[in-house]
């Protein structure tokens, strides 16, 4: 339950996740504190898995019809954030897509460019569209560091175009995807790594 709380409270101000995410555990600590008193702790988990499913498009109403007038109220009273610098965690994301992707890009584009790679050995849409693919993805790991938005959009096009021509490669696509998504959700919650850690912004 606290891991659907987090997603989908993606892209709200830090304050309401929080927030939401606290009442959550709260509601939680007292279910299971009322359950010991009871003796039901058998039936707890089965309980909360069906009031979880119940809950869910409550869940969704509340994020996508509540939610958004509330976070565009709490921004418009924050500072204007023009950019947040990388957290190290997205910044080795990042910087482990932009070098896998280069490398692909080197390892197969090279061999292509100078005919040893025939078609025959690689069928589909074959070297080409795997090259388009890492193109893609590198473009958008770089972009999503001023632009972290736009820039994931771009990586998610070219992880599937690269997981279409080459699927046994689907954990490089999804490291990628990951560094993009963490980069954005980084900077939608508007937090650096300093702010973490204590220190000025």
């Amino acid at each position: 339950m606290r891991g659907w709380v987090a997603m989908y409270t993606l892209g709200l101000p830090r304050a309401m996740r929080e927030r939401r995410r606290d009442e959550v555990t709260g509601d939680l600590a007292d279910e299971n504190l009322d359950a010991v008193r009871r003796g039901e702790l058998a039936g707890l988990r089965r309980r909360r898995l069906i009031r979880w499913l119940l809950g869910v498009p409550a869940d969704l109403s509340w994020r996508f019809l509540d939610a958004p007038p509330a976070a565009q109220a709490i921004r418009a009273r924050l500072p204007a954030i023009d950019w947040v610098p990388l957290t190290r965690w997205s910044m080795a994301l990042v910087a482990l897509s932009a070098i896998g992707s280069a490398g692909a890009l080197v390892v197969i584009g090279i061999p292509l460019a100078t005919g040893q790679i025939r078609p025959e050995w690689w069928p589909g849409l074959g070297p080409t569209g795997f090259l388009i693919g890492c193109t893609t993805v590198l473009v958008g790991v770089i972009a999503c560091v001023p632009w972290p938005r736009r820039g994931a959009i771009i990586v998610v096009a070219g992880a599937i175009a690269g997981f279409v021509t080459a699927p046994w490669l689907w954990g490089c696509w999804f490291v990628a995807v990951a560094a993009a998504a963490l980069r954005a959700y980084q900077a939608d919650s508007g937090s650096s790594w300093s702010d973490r850690s204590g220190g000025p912004r």
